[in-house]
């Protein structure tokens, strides 16, 4: 399933307490982590990228925390598996075909299992995340991961019910991040849409499409009489220079 829109109990998964990194030396309040957070934040932002210093900031950065949008605006999917598998999942997802995806619509992204081999991939959708802020990438890679888990570990409920609820949640607590069910890139999608057709019959109807194919319709040839005309297409860069 990808993000864009009865389940066994939460006591029969497997992680109950998943890894999470061991902040206790920083962790006598709430306000003290902030603080130093801050402040590790700060002096990483002073020392021109020496990494004896940024490392310790880095390391109390919350996987949507801004300062990743300067830090890492283009992260390595792959590397954010990775780390999301140890920290979350505790190491259990096997490795995965993970890619980004020109070819989706709607959603952001997608966990398909192959019927025949069992196999898994993911595919992120790479025009509209790229409209994005990097926190949207992370959150709807972590959306993914979840339901290649539910797969992995084989439970009947692999859509968006109460297993995926739970680990969602789950995540979403340690991880600060907001792991949904559905998105809300709209207005990113409207604009993806560069392919446009007008009607020429007394109707005059446009249509905006992502892929360049002609809209038709019996329905409307027969009320209209008119025929879809390109009248928009997305600029071609040259490759020849």
């Amino acid at each position: 399933m990808g993000l864009f829109f009865s389940s066994p109990s939460c006591s029969s998964e497997q992680i109950s307490t998943p890894y999470s990194p061991d902040f206790s030396s920083v962790h006598h309040s709430t306000e003290n982590v902030t603080s130093q957070a801050r402040e590790k934040r700060s002096v990483a932002c002073q020392t021109d990228g020496d990494p004896a210093v940024t490392q310790p900031a880095i390391e109390q950065l919350s996987v949507v925390d801004p300062y990743w949008e300067v830090l890492d605006p283009k992260p390595d999917i792959h590397v954010l598996f990775d780390d999301f598998n140890k920290r979350f999942f505790r190491g259990l997802l096997p490795p995965i075909d993970l890619k980004w995806s020109n070819r989706l619509c709607i959603t952001a992204g997608i966990c398909i299992q192959d019927n025949i081999s069992g196999k898994c991939r993911i595919r992120l959708n790479k025009p509209l995340l790229e409209l994005r802020p990097r926190k949207n990438t992370v959150e709807t890679l972590l959306h993914e991961m979840i339901h290649y888990y539910q797969r992995v570990r084989g439970t009947s409920d692999i859509d968006h019910g109460a297993t995926f609820h739970f680990h969602m949640e789950r995540i979403n607590r340690e991880s600060g991040a907001n792991i949904t069910v559905y998105h809300d890139f709209d207005r990113e999608y409207e604009s993806l849409k560069r392919h446009w057709w007008k009607c020429n019959g007394p109707c005059a109807q446009v249509v905006r499409r992502l892929a360049d194919r002609t809209p038709s319709s019996k329905a409307h040839k027969r009320k209209c009489g008119g025929e879809f005309i390109k009248v928009r297409e997305p600029k071609r860069m040259r490759t020849d220079l």
